[in-house]
């Protein structure tokens, strides 16, 4: 065996991705939100871009076939629209729990301010339940009072707005709920204190039998619990609406789909004429490397912009042609679709169908759906080489349990049976999967008495 160093030639094939392919990758990767920050990374770093939010030009039409239209961009709410009021788009600040508190607090006459405090301080302590996990004989000694004061203090936190703040846990918020209700239902308030697991798992005979009272009437404190509100404190928050920004727009004419890539939310981006001119001029120039390579960059940028848009239309055109029936009828329409399918249809490779539906949203007729909602398996129907998706047999299932005889509801195997007879090929533990994933429970826990 030989042993030391030696000089020899070895031909192999590798991928190597260019900085120009890395950057076109995550373009097409991106959403709008994250698109619109890269955007504004990218002018804030390169001297050369200049960045704009005004109007978008015109925009142009695209006829594919007689079914599909599309369009490269789309802009809604600037100067140009007649229907634009910027008032819309101002910005409201959330109200939160602990300013709705407080502001109650402040007109509280009757309470001196060392009460105030307390409750500031009980206000400050509310987690986000608005519940108050705090030990009495702890805040009792910080504050140097007895802890019926405290108690107190509780109590008057407990009858502001909204009523169940300031409860130790669920039941107990329940239980001020009901306290507080015009109509007292006394069985409502035993079951929340001391059934509360049996009524979450419908145990009505159990709670029935312990009280000596019929199932119907459980069934009719159950219906009055179920008003209350398990979380009162839900419409406050401290963090802002997140809006959903569609990437694409799908919309349906006499001659058949408009397909539009939204575009008015991202910044234009464009390169200034005084840098192309400075290079061209001053050919000498020691400057000339710098800004050249900032102008190669800049090129590059706005060459994957304008890829991304025309990929992630002719993809959305392949949806469209897909799932026709969708378009036109809604989820029940949906038919099974895989990335192979659209990657074949466009020549391209899955990972690039993968990038471009990656985090985007589409607004169809019928609503505003994830793109990769609309890649989802099926199962074949009886006798026949066709094949459903799951999300039209979820609907199915959905519209069966909707109409069934709430007293003697379907059972999962019932269910089986009745898709079964119309033509769906399903089994029951595929069923109860289905029903899981809509939130819908078991027959057992649908039942009315």
């Amino acid at each position: 065996m030989q042993v030391g160093f030696e000089l020899y030639q070895k031909q192999t094939l590798k991928l190597s991705l260019t900085p120009e392919l890395q950057q076109s990758i995550n373009i097409l990767q991106y959403s709008t939100h994250e698109l619109i920050d890269f955007l504004n990374r990218q002018a804030y770093e390169n001297p050369v871009l200049e960045i704009s939010f005004k109007e978008p030009p015109a925009s142009l039409s695209i006829r594919t076939n007689s079914q599909i239209r599309g369009s490269s961009s789309k802009s809604k709410g600037f100067n140009g629209d007649n229907d634009y009021n910027p008032i819309n788009n101002h910005s409201v600040s959330t109200e939160t729990l602990e300013r709705h508190l407080l502001e109650q607090l402040s007109l509280l006459s009757s309470l001196n301010a060392f009460e105030k405090k307390i409750l500031q301080f009980l206000i400050g302590n509310l987690n986000d339940y608005g519940f108050l996990e705090l030990d009495v004989h702890w805040t009792a000694s910080h504050f140097s009072v007895p802890e019926e004061e405290i108690e107190n203090m509780i109590q008057i936190l407990q009858s502001l707005d909204p009523i169940g703040v300031g409860a130790k846990d669920l039941t107990d918020c329940l239980l001020i709920q009901l306290r507080e209700h015009g109509n007292h239902n006394e069985l409502a308030y035993k079951i929340v204190k001391k059934h509360l697991a049996d009524l979450a798992e419908k145990r009505y005979r159990k709670i029935a039998a312990l009280h000596q009272v019929t199932v119907q009437e459980v069934q009719e404190a159950s219906d009055f619990i179920r008003t209350l509100n398990p979380r009162p404190v839900s419409n406050f928050s401290d963090d802002m609406t997140h809006y959903i920004v569609p990437d694409v727009y799908v919309e349906k004419d006499k001659e058949g789909f408009l397909i539009t890539v939204n575009d008015s939310c991202t910044p234009k981006l464009s390169i200034n004429p005084y840098y192309k001119n400075h290079v061209a001029i001053n050919s000498v120039n020691p400057d000339k490397d710098y800004i050249r390579g900032h102008l190669n960059d800049a090129r590059l940028l706005l060459k994957g912009l304008e890829q991304r848009q025309m990929t992630l239309y002719k993809v959305t055109a392949s949806i469209v042609e897909e799932q026709h029936e969708f378009f036109m009828k809604g989820i029940t329409g949906l038919k099974p679709m895989t990335l192979k399918d659209i990657s074949e249809k466009l020549q391209l490779h899955e990972s690039t169908i993968s990038r471009a539906t990656s985090n985007k949203y589409i607004q169809t007729p019928h609503g505003l759906f994830k793109l990769r909602n609309f890649f989802t398996r099926g199962l074949h129907r009886v006798n026949s080489p066709a094949t459903e998706s799951t999300a039209t047999i979820k609907e199915k299932i959905k519209v069966l349990i909707a109409d069934e005889d709430k007293i003697k509801p379907f059972s999962d195997q019932k269910l089986c049976q009745m898709l079964e007879n119309e033509g769906t090929k399903i089994s029951r533990r595929t069923i109860a999967k289905y029903r899981e994933d809509l939130g819908i429970p078991g027959s057992s826990k649908r039942r009315r008495f």
